[in-house]
């Protein structure tokens, strides 16, 4: 057990605490991991920058995300993000965005009530689905089928309630089994579909191309299954980023207005600045060859299965004066502005750094500005909240709220908003 229960009770605090106590480098023993935690700019400058053959981020990843996941969902991928997002091209995805959106607020009324978290979320099945899959799988009926079982299988549950570990290896992963094999059947009925008619997806187009050496059933289940691994991943962080920026944004008049206005800088700042101090990630690599880590004090030796580890909760609040508070001018776009005095550049991450950088992120970005601002051309907002607090008990990806946060909306008159 070691650490693990005061670990879990609420992980966030637990190594900012420890840091507070210990300094910026401790080891933790927690569920039979040992943890050796940097946090000092020599050590998250370390993390970032030892090759991935001494300690390996892919490696760490997969192992938390098995927790959750079915094994079979790892083998011999072939479509991957960096496959779909290496050249960094968005441009291909956005008429599916945009219907996305209008799939989900075109039947909201002139007037109501939702919860942020909960509806982003939704929304962000539909962004995925129609990115990955197509149109059809963003709206009724598939949408239906499909959300719930992608919900039973999300990885993120390894982070954001990491206590239910516990159930899924008691259970071999039966539920999330049986979720994948009814994915995998909903998807070959798309694409068969497709296929009869003109509507092709070029996406789904790109990964069922990479498996046109096996037999048609063996396509069919190894497409979707690279289909479900794309989409947990999206859904990770996607929705969550999406609900804070619409949460920082609506609850704050002089941000709302001129972003309703066209401020599109002043937006995509918005959106980084949620997700800098909404980070819960954990960033882990498995030392897979003895590593001597150099860091301000000392050198430090790391056995094989030591996991490197820091948490961005901690450094990105504190990194440098000013980053405990929401101030969208800390970023131009996606970068820290000079004027933040960070000692290593790697103290503040949202996407993170080098060859770990997330290869999703334009895409991230585009998909929650566009979001965001449907929205508020179409609806006036109203928080009916006070406050917001991130998820006391998650270990990784952006944060999850508390508690419900309502927002009430209203259809602008004809003369105010844009058309959509």
């Amino acid at each position: 057990m070691g650490s693990g229960a005061q670990l879990l009770r609420n992980p966030a605090a637990f190594f900012a605490g420890t840091r507070r106590r210990l300094g910026d480098t401790y080891l933790v023993d927690a569920f039979g991991y040992r943890l050796f935690c940097v946090f000092s700019p020599a050590g998250v400058r370390a993390l970032y920058a030892v090759p991935e053959d001494h300690a390996s981020f892919g490696l760490a990843t997969r192992h938390l995300l098995s927790l959750k996941l079915p094994p079979e969902l790892f083998e011999d991928r072939r479509t991957t993000a960096r496959t779909l997002f290496g050249s960094d091209d968005v441009e291909r995805y956005l008429a599916n965005l945009e219907e996305a959106i209008r799939l989900e607020i075109g039947g909201w009324g002139a007037a109501g009530i939702f919860e942020v978290f909960s509806t982003m979320r939704r929304l962000g099945h539909r962004l995925g689905l129609a990115s990955w899959i197509g149109p059809e799988a963003a709206a009724a009926p598939w949408l239906e089928r499909l959300a719930p079982l992608l919900d039973q299988l999300d990885s993120a549950d390894a982070f954001v309630r990491p206590a239910r570990a516990f159930l899924v290896a008691a259970t071999g992963h039966a539920r999330e089994r049986r979720a994948m094999h009814d994915i995998e059947r909903a998807v070959a009925a798309i694409r068969t579909g497709q296929l009869r008619s003109a509507a092709r997806s070029p996406i789904l187009d790109q990964v069922y191309a990479t498996y046109d050496d096996l037999p048609e059933a063996a396509r069919h289940a190894r497409a979707a299954r690279d289909v479900i691994m794309l989409h947990l991943g999206s859904q990770s962080n996607l929705y969550a980023a999406l609900a804070w920026t619409l949460v920082e944004i609506v609850r704050r008049p002089a941000l709302l207005d001129p972003v309703r206005a066209g401020d599109d800088a002043l937006l995509e700042r918005c959106v980084s600045e949620s997700i800098r101090l909404a980070q819960r990630s954990i960033t882990l690599r498995l030392v897979l060859r003895p590593l001597d880590v150099a860091l301000e004090d000392r050198t430090y030796r790391l056995a094989p299965g030591v996991l490197l580890a820091t948490m961005l909760s901690v450094n990105n609040v504190a990194g440098a004066a000013g980053l405990d508070r929401f101030d969208p001018a800390h970023y131009d776009g996606r970068r820290l502005v000079p004027a933040v005095p960070l000692a290593a550049k790697e103290l503040v991450s949202t996407f993170g750094h080098g060859a770990h950088t997330c290869p999703a992120q334009r895409f991230a970005v585009t998909a929650i500005r566009l979001a965001v601002r449907r929205l508020i051309e179409r609806y006036d907002l109203t928080a009916r909240f006070t406050t917001v607090e991130a998820r006391r008990q998650q270990l990784g990806a952006v944060a999850r709220a508390e508690a419900p946060c309502m927002v009430e909306y209203r259809t602008r008159s004809a003369s105010r908003s844009a058309s959509f």
